[in-house]
């Protein structure tokens, strides 16, 4: 993956920051849907309230950032207030698009699956590999996907140059914008729970295996299966410090992003198709990144 090299921050830029756009994109939108859907009778005011407020706290940080483009705290407080955002919609966003969108995604994905299979289901075809064992070694790996992330996250924002910084919440907005938009839109609950009845037996693993349905299901049961932030978040992390960060960490995370891919797969949480609309996501937004960077900081000069 080529990209045009880092662009030194300028010194002063009038125009709106890519990743504040992308964040303000994803709440109007969610916002939106929110209110066509209680116009239609759906009783989602809460929800539409909580996002109502999301969207005007997170404009008011934008235009503070905006004002401040030359602040040493300009670039922290836009990597946390980004994350956070992005991280907080992943929460209120869950199932209420199963109540705002009417329709569910998951036969379309289970028939995309069957044609990159040549017409047979990958869910199906690798039960052979959900033995006991099995399921439980992958899912100490898709239970690490979240301290993985995490570390990924404070590294990008603390260990770089001020230039990486930027370009890393950029891919990082653009990369759960898009994803959102599919869990808005195609509102998915993975394999484990469209095809249950197709499956064998369920998945039998140890103690990991057992907190992780707990956790899964104390938050209402599985959803968002389209893209796999699991994957789609892993593989950004890596990709960016291959091509422009730590190369060594970068490679010592490739094995764990394909432990996770395979976790997903296995563990019955996603559809292969998935994985793929995943990892297109996170190259687009590696792509896009400098280049909206770029533009912006050609903008201010």
């Amino acid at each position: 993956m080529s990209s045009p090299p880092s662009t030194p921050l300028p010194p002063h830029t009038s125009r709106a920051h890519p990743a504040d756009l992308a964040t303000l994109l994803i709440l109007a939108v969610v916002t939106a849907t929110l209110a066509a859907a209680v116009a239609r009778g759906v009783p989602l005011e809460r929800d539409l309230a909580v996002h109502v407020a999301l969207l005007a706290a997170f404009g008011g940080i934008a235009f503070t950032l905006r004002r401040n483009p030359d602040a040493r705290w300009t670039p922290y407080v836009r990597g946390v207030a980004v994350i956070g955002m992005m991280f907080t919609l992943y929460s209120t966003l869950g199932h209420v698009a199963f109540r705002a969108i009417p329709w569910l995604a998951d036969p379309a994905l289970e028939r995309a699956d069957r044609l990159l299979a040549l017409g047979r289901s990958p869910s199906l075809l690798l039960q052979s590999v959900g033995t006991p064992g099995w399921t439980e070694f992958l899912s100490v790996f898709y239970a690490a996907f979240i301290p993985y992330l995490y570390l990924s996250i404070l590294l990008g924002l603390i260990g770089r140059p001020a230039a990486q910084r930027d370009e890393f919440v950029t891919a990082f907005a653009l990369l759960y914008t898009a994803s959102f938009l599919g869990y808005l839109f195609l509102p998915a609950r993975g394999p484990i729970v469209y095809m249950a009845d197709a499956f064998n037996a369920p998945l039998a693993g140890g103690p990991v295996h057992a907190t992780i349905v707990r956790t899964i299901d104390g938050l209402g049961g599985p959803h968002g299966a389209f893209p796999s932030l699991h994957v789609g978040a892993s593989f950004l992390a890596a990709a960016f410090d291959l091509h422009r960060g730590d190369r060594l960490r970068g490679w010592i995370y490739v094995p764990l992003v394909i432990l996770i891919a395979a976790a997903t797969i296995v563990l019955r949480y996603h559809y292969v198709v998935d994985l793929v609309a995943a990892v297109l996501l996170a190259s687009g937004a590696l792509y896009a990144a400098p280049r909206l960077l770029a533009r912006r900081a050609g903008a201010g000069r």
